[in-house]
């Protein structure tokens, strides 16, 4: 319990926040919150990892695949938590998640490029043919295999 203000149910200052007001149910604090009034609504600061997740994931689909993909997928997910666990005080959710999913795709984008190219070299190598002909100036042909 945070604190007793009232037993009538309603809005008050939230003894936490004081920006804020919160509800009180009339038994116990609510988690529900509301800017005060007359307090300037101010946007939170953007996580500084999220543009960061977000741009090495773009460049995950263009260029690089892995090398810029797994980054990205690392620092989306730890942006996500970080803004989840602010309550709040951090923005960039969308963007975070943004990162985080185009850094999946070039990552998944770039390993199956990777196996389509090795699966070219093997079926490629199973069909190369060892054989070779050699014709003499007597007009004899003789082939090895």
């Amino acid at each position: 319990m945070l604190g007793r203000v009232s037993t009538a149910a309603g809005w008050y200052p939230d003894p936490h926040d004081a920006t804020h007001d919160r509800y009180w149910d009339g038994t116990d604090w609510t988690d529900h919150r509301t800017p005060r009034a007359g307090q300037p609504l101010v946007a939170p600061a953007e996580h500084r990892s999220a543009t960061t997740a977000l741009v090495l994931g773009i460049a995950s689909l263009l260029f690089c695949g892995l090398f810029t993909g797994i980054p990205a997928i690392v620092l989306g997910r730890r942006a996500r938590r970080e803004i989840d666990a602010s309550n709040g005080q951090l923005g960039g959710r969308g963007t975070a998640t943004a990162g985080f999913v185009t850094g999946l795709i070039g990552t998944a984008w770039s390993l199956c490029a990777a196996l389509l190219v090795a699966g070219v070299f093997l079926f490629g190598a199973a069909f190369v043919d060892d054989c070779s002909t050699v014709t003499y100036s007597d007009g004899g042909v003789a082939s090895t295999c």
